[in-house]
């Protein structure tokens, strides 16, 4: 029974995102009102208390024939009920700032050309708070870049600016100059770069231990002579044992 009431809890609480309100969990449905599973699985993953969710638990929901509030067409799900779903709608009284993410490896050529909604996705997905956009950053980056938008300037180029619910706007394009963003990092001067110490070149066998040959060829000095002292010194001392007091060898 607890686990029937779990299943029911999760159809609900989908039925609500995918069906009245999904800009607040940054979801733009299509014009059929599907939202690709993989999207909202990661929307999902950010929401205290359903963090668990797996598609096994999705599927459940899909296959409770008492339930009937989902569909899946896919590899994409909507709400059955979608009388109060948002639609996209012209904008009034826009805020003179939103938001939108990029990846960091496309910032570049996106100062340069600026966006234009493509084939696949002919929206651009435009964030009232900076909060909301760093959201959906995250979901095609760990670090993404935060473009600001001036929607005065970008309303000036011909753009379409629709809202989507109380959270997103949608546009088909931002050219040039109509956004800003932080400074691209600097490229080191390879002059600079060809200025700086070589490393020391590691030695082929690392680890390894070599003797210097050269010091160890070299004898020190009078090496020689105390070597031929020492040579005859066992003789004189032997000798010197082997005698006794009255000068005669031991044993005669």
């Amino acid at each position: 029974m607890k686990h029937r009431h779990q299943v029911e809890k999760l159809a609900k609480f989908l039925t609500y995102v995918l069906g009245r309100q999904p800009d607040e969990f940054g979801l733009i449905p299509d014009t059929k009102g599907y939202v690709k599973i993989k999207d909202l699985m990661k929307a999902l993953n950010e929401e205290a208390g359903w963090r668990h969710v797996r598609k096994s638990h999705i599927h459940e929901v899909l296959c409770t024939a008492a339930l009937q509030s989902l569909e899946a067409e896919g590899n994409q799900i909507r709400a059955v009920d979608r009388t109060h779903l948002i639609l996209p709608d012209h904008a009034q009284g826009t805020p003179k700032l939103l938001y939108h993410p990029v990846r960091r490896r496309g910032y570049a050529v996106i100062l340069e050309k600026g966006i234009r909604a493509g084939h696949c996705d002919p929206r651009i997905v435009l964030a009232r708070e900076i909060s909301m956009a760093e959201r959906l950053g995250r979901r095609i980056d760990p670090a993404p870049v935060i473009l600001t938008v001036n929607t005065d300037h970008l309303k000036s180029t011909g753009a379409a600016l629709f809202c989507f619910g109380n959270q997103l706007m949608l546009t088909d394009t931002l050219p040039v100059g109509s956004f800003s963003g932080p400074p691209l990092p600097e490229k080191r001067d390879p002059g600079k770069m060809s200025d700086t110490a070589v490393a020391p070149a590691r030695p082929k066998t690392p680890g390894s231990y070599f003797m210097d040959i050269s010091s160890a060829s070299s004898p020190p000095k009078n090496a020689s002579k105390r070597t031929e002292k020492q040579k005859n010194r066992w003789k004189r001392d032997r000798k010197h044992k082997s005698r006794t007091g009255d000068g005669r060898w031991p044993g005669k």
